[in-house]
């Protein structure tokens, strides 16, 4: 079956895919804020990319832990190699 995935998803999930031990919203969006934005991806709050990242790990693109960051708990994500496949020929069919 085929995964239909918005521009959003494939940007966040490229991102996502760049980090070995995965990453929280608030890495990508501290590592890739210039970048997010030039996507026209609210980098203000937290909610449009983490919501992009939860949207990954409902079609299990991601994986999701919880991690110790400050004084909470907060979700890691780590892509998938079904990810990577999908960017991967994404990138292949646009060149």
């Amino acid at each position: 079956m085929e995964i239909k995935m918005t521009q959003k998803q494939l940007f966040v999930g490229g991102l996502l895919a760049t980090y070995e031990k995965g990453a929280t919203c608030y890495d990508i969006i501290k590592d890739y804020g210039n970048e997010l934005k030039g996507q026209n991806i609210s980098i203000d709050k937290i909610n449009s990319v983490n919501a992009t990242l939860a949207s990954l790990a409902s079609k299990e693109l991601a994986t999701k832990t919880k991690v110790a960051r400050l004084d909470k708990m907060v979700t890691n994500y780590q892509a998938t190699q079904k990810l990577v496949d999908l960017i991967n020929s994404t990138n292949k069919e646009e060149n």
